[in-house]
């Protein structure tokens, strides 16, 4: 990755977790061990429609990208903490990971970007795959059952 897409990644997780994910981290700040491992769990597809490109880097480069999102974390635990106005009680954590979790659906949607490389001969263009990417989510059963549609949230 270029410098320039690790500072998109970073900028853009940093401020993914300081909003959808400031309860779970002020939890872990106020935690006693700061010695322990602590993940934040964040749901890939809510992240992925944030910003499509960090979907996309993630895909080509794992390893790199949850690097990236741990240090993200690490700042953001860092601007929340010298945000709290009385910080007793609460302590910088070193061990914060990023741990991406993955809906069930979203496997439709790399089912369907195979379906329209193959249908199109090449990658769709970024706005065919954003419209794409908007439409309806399509979840199984527990069972692997009958589809389902659900509106977008």
């Amino acid at each position: 990755m270029n410098i320039d897409q690790v500072t998109l990644v970073g900028q853009v997780f940093e401020s993914y977790v300081s909003e959808y994910h400031k309860n779970d981290i002020l939890l872990i700040l106020k935690e006693r061990d700061e010695d322990a491992h602590y993940p934040v769990v964040v749901n890939a597809m809510t992240l992925f429609e944030t910003n499509m490109e960090i979907g996309e880097y993630f895909n080509v480069f794992p390893n790199e990208v949850l690097t990236i999102f741990d240090s993200a974390l690490q700042r953001s635990a860092l601007t929340i903490l010298q945000s709290l106005s009385q910080p007793e009680g609460v302590s910088m954590k070193q061990n914060l990971h990023a741990r991406i979790s993955a809906p069930q659906y979203i496997v439709v949607y790399s089912s369907l970007w195979v379906l329209l490389v193959v249908a199109c001969g090449t990658p769709p263009q970024r706005s065919l795959m954003s419209s794409a990417m908007s439409a309806p989510r399509i979840r199984t059963n527990e069972t692997l059952g009958r589809l389902q549609w659900s509106a977008r949230t």
